[in-house]
């Protein structure tokens, strides 16, 4: 009997165990997999997630069978897919989403099919064997029926695992300590505790924590926290911080160029795709000239903040703001107050501000947010035309009468023109690039690549709206009495050949692919080279002050011609450019100097200053959102 019963309790371990293992291994092998793709060079997301399969596996086991069954399902298929989801977008933009971010699908969602063949095998293999795994898991789950002998065991494992996880941090914490080897104070702010609070690059707190652990702060902290009351103690907080910040700064002063353009007609174009080496005197001979004799920002870089780069800039040069690195949803912010924004600067200054491009007003939602920053509305191309195939043209702009009645309307004019032209993909069957081969034929065979033949036709229809622009001006005699802006959104990103990318463009780190073409024209403007190192945020201060546009300065960025601001760029995870020195920051704070122009010594005061100076920049930008700072003027 005793033989019996020792025999019975074996197999019913043996039972338990290959329930937990079954569980538990389903939803590790999802961490597994994010791990052998994305190689975060730190394993700490292994030990999270491990504690989250223990927790999950412990709950479905607890539940009843088909509550548990149900559970399992929710739980592993979500976790799966969105991993899925965050490696693909890894794959091409080297950068990981928060869940808001899912609202930016639709800029993807048109590339999808050159999206996907830009994934890593292993993506494929792996998700067809989870998505087969889960399935199976499924059809077999285990009946824990009503026996205490299952659950409570699954209970206790799932409830020591979540005592594991509220540890685990302070474990990886310890490192900030240098148990794990020294480190220098100027790192501090990008320690592994500050990375892991202020949630700042999503990609960062995953080499931390992992992709089960990032997730779920992720839901705390951006849907969860803002209901507390705590949250809303915290923005008065926040804005009493940003006064203290500006003041401590400094007031805005004139300078030589303050006023140069002023009540000048302004035509803004927030040129898609625009890499400075595609601009060339034989592919864009207009935009070469524009830039050769107007002023030319040659160290412009347009970092990539928030998770979609498109809006992000554009965001930036309407508002002075980048998008939150906290992964908020840009739009929770559309009831903010922007006075401060290039669209109400120049209401206030007697202009008319209209925004022009081709696609719907429901993408991007900028049909609601284009008003919110100041503009009267937003003119979509489509709604002027049902030909499909003339919206791949950006001059079609000129070319439908009431469309260009409005550009032209009576009175001091502010224009912003969203080009579409050279936007990714680069291969020869995409719609964009067909269209324009189809224009241009010689380029099909012109260059040594597809993606180069197509990045540089694309880039001549976007050389052609310029052209077609200043025509229209000179026709109308508005040339004299308008000033061009042209400015690039992002670099090409989507191209698939990083060593020819790399080499097109001159450099030899992904930093320095950062720099885009910024320029002001005007038939009688000054033709100068500006050479100090300048970031989209510094866009708007630098084209108030070229305008004479009045009021204050209280913004993100800095006048150009300041003679009192040194010139800098901040990326999101801290690293930075400043004086021809350049600076990668690894998680943990550790520094990579990958150029150094000007040969200065760099010691620890100069490191420690700039870790601070970007702490400070990226945590004032998510600042100046979150508490709606502009609606107390």
């Amino acid at each position: 009997m005793k033989q019996t019963m020792f025999w019975k309790m074996l197999v019913s371990i043996g039972r338990f165990c290959a329930k937990m293992v079954s569980l538990t291994g389903s939803y590790f092998l999802v961490e597994v997999l994010a791990a052998a793709v994305l190689r975060p060079g730190e394993w700490n997301g292994l030990l999270f997630g491990i504690l989250w399969s223990f927790t999950l596996a412990g709950i479905a086991i607890v539940l009843p069978r088909l509550a548990g069954k149900i559970f399992f399902g929710i739980t592993y298929f979500f976790s799966l897919i969105w991993t899925l989801a965050q490696i693909g977008y890894c794959a091409v933009f080297d950068r990981m989403m928060w869940l808001s971010d899912i609202f930016y699908a639709g800029e993807g969602a048109v590339f999808i099919w050159d999206v996907l063949a830009s994934f890593p095998p292993l993506w494929w293999i792996g998700g067809a064997l989870l998505l087969a795994l889960g399935v199976l898991v499924l059809i077999r789950f285990p009946d824990s029926g009503d026996k205490l002998r299952y659950r409570l065991p699954a209970l206790a494992i799932s409830a020591l695992a979540v005592v594991g996880l509220c540890l685990a941090p302070e474990y990886v914490f310890l490192r900030d300590l240098g148990v794990w080897g020294t480190r220098s104070e100027y790192a501090q702010s990008s320690s592994y505790r500050a990375t892991y609070n202020t949630m700042y690059d999503a990609k960062n707190v995953y080499s931390i924590c992992g992709i089960y652990q990032l997730t779920f702060r992720d839901v705390w902290k951006h849907e969860i926290y803002p209901l507390t009351p705590a949250y809303q103690r915290q923005l008065q907080e926040q804005t009493q911080q940003l006064d203290d910040y500006f003041e401590k700064r400094g007031d805005h002063s004139d300078n030589e160029m303050t006023g140069i353009y002023k009540d000048k007609n302004v035509v803004l174009v927030l040129m898609e795709s625009m890499d400075d080496w595609m601009i060339t005197p034989e592919d864009t001979p207009t935009l070469c000239r524009l830039m050769g004799e107007g002023i030319q920002f040659a160290n412009f870089y347009t970092p990539g903040f928030g998770s979609a780069r498109t809006i992000n800039s554009e965001f930036c040069v309407n508002t002075g703001i980048y998008l939150p690195t906290t992964g908020e949803y840009v739009f929770d912010y559309v009831t903010n107050e922007f006075n401060q924004s290039i669209a109400f600067r120049a209401k206030k200054n007697g202009y008319s501000p209209e925004v022009f491009h081709y696609n719907t007003p429901t993408f991007y939602s900028r049909g609601v947010f284009e008003p919110a920053m100041g503009y009267n509305a937003y003119n979509c191309y489509e709604d002027y035309t049902t030909d499909k195939d003339a919206l791949y043209d950006d001059c079609l702009l000129f070319e439908i009468p009431e469309l260009n009645d409005l550009f032209f309307r009576d009175g001091k004019k502010l224009n912003t023109i969203i080009t579409r032209s050279a936007h990714l993909s680069y291969t020869y069957n995409e719609v964009l690039s067909h269209y324009a081969l189809k224009k241009y034929p010689e380029y099909r065979r012109k260059y040594e690549s597809q993606e180069e033949n197509c990045a540089r036709v694309k880039a001549k229809l976007v050389d052609d709206m310029f052209r077609h622009l200043l025509q229209e001006l000179e026709e109308k005699g508005q040339l004299e009495n308008t000033v061009i802006i042209g400015v690039t959104d992002h670099y090409t990103y989507g191209y698939k050949n990083e060593e020819e990318l790399y080499a097109h463009s001159g450099v030899e780190h992904s930093l320095l692919l950062e720099k885009t073409p910024c320029f002001v024209w005007s038939a009688d403007g000054p033709a100068i080279t500006v050479e100090k190192t300048l970031n989209t945020a510094d866009f708007l201060p630098t084209m108030a002050n070229l305008l004479g546009f009045s009021g204050q300065y209280d913004y993100l960025g800095q006048d150009a011609f300041d003679p009192n601001y040194e010139g800098f760029v901040i990326f999101p995870n801290g690293s930075w450019i400043r004086d021809g020195v350049v600076c990668e920051i690894a998680i943990g704070g550790k520094t990579n100097i990958v150029q150094n122009e000007s040969g200065q010594e760099i010691t620890e005061d100069y490191l420690k200053e700039m870790a601070q100076k970007a702490n400070e920049f990226i945590k004032i930008s998510n600042l100046l959102l979150t508490s709606d700072y502009y609606r107390k003027d």
